[in-house]
């Protein structure tokens, strides 16, 4: 097992993001921090993302109990079982999840979160480079105390999430929602 505060390094898949000027480790999703989902203990945000992906529960224990970071990424691939039905739909709120996990329960990470202000950009594969950026803004403002929350950066986020969503489980409602948005924008 990574000691706490540790990761395996493997560039195509992510690791520390950007804010500010600074490099920060605390983002990274492969980050080895305890925390507590569903009443079970995981040790980083990239294993209960991987778990979570398939419907067998003994699969999700398998890799629940795996300690290295580029294993649970490689039983994440597996093919061999059944990967949940509305998966696609689903994974960005399964990577926030973890995330406002980790943030939430672990002071110092959170400290961290909140000392940045600008654009946190991540690494990695080009949809989650995206993505993790944008789960960590959103769970910042979310942990950010009242008066300091920027309110309307944290719904175009939570609309960006929901429009993430939409396309995925309707996609051909989401074409027109587009459609109709551009046409609108032109007048």
């Amino acid at each position: 097992l990574l000691e706490c505060g540790k990761r395996e390094s493997s560039a195509e898949m992510g690791g520390p993001c950007t804010c500010d000027g600074k490099t920060y480790h605390e983002m990274d999703n492969f980050l080895v921090q305890e925390m507590k989902i569903g009443g079970k203990t995981w040790i980083s945000c990239e294993q209960y993302f991987q778990a979570m992906k398939f419907r067998e529960e003994e699969y999700r224990e398998q890799i629940r109990k795996e300690t290295s970071g580029n294993k649970i990424w490689s039983m994440g691939q597996s093919r061999q079982y059944r990967i949940v039905d509305n998966w696609e739909e689903i994974k960005v709120d399964v990577m926030y999840e973890a995330n406002k996990a980790k943030f939430s329960q672990n002071e110092k990470l959170k400290e961290v979160l909140l000392s940045t202000e600008g654009t946190i950009t991540a690494y990695g594969f080009p949809f989650w480079a995206y993505w993790n950026g944008r789960i960590l803004e959103r769970i910042r403002e979310e942990l950010r105390a009242k008066e300091a929350c920027d309110d309307k950066a944290l719904a175009s986020l939570m609309d960006l999430f929901e429009d993430y969503r939409f396309s995925k489980k309707d996609p051909k409602g989401w074409a027109a929602k587009q459609k109709e948005m551009a046409e609108a924008k032109k007048k």
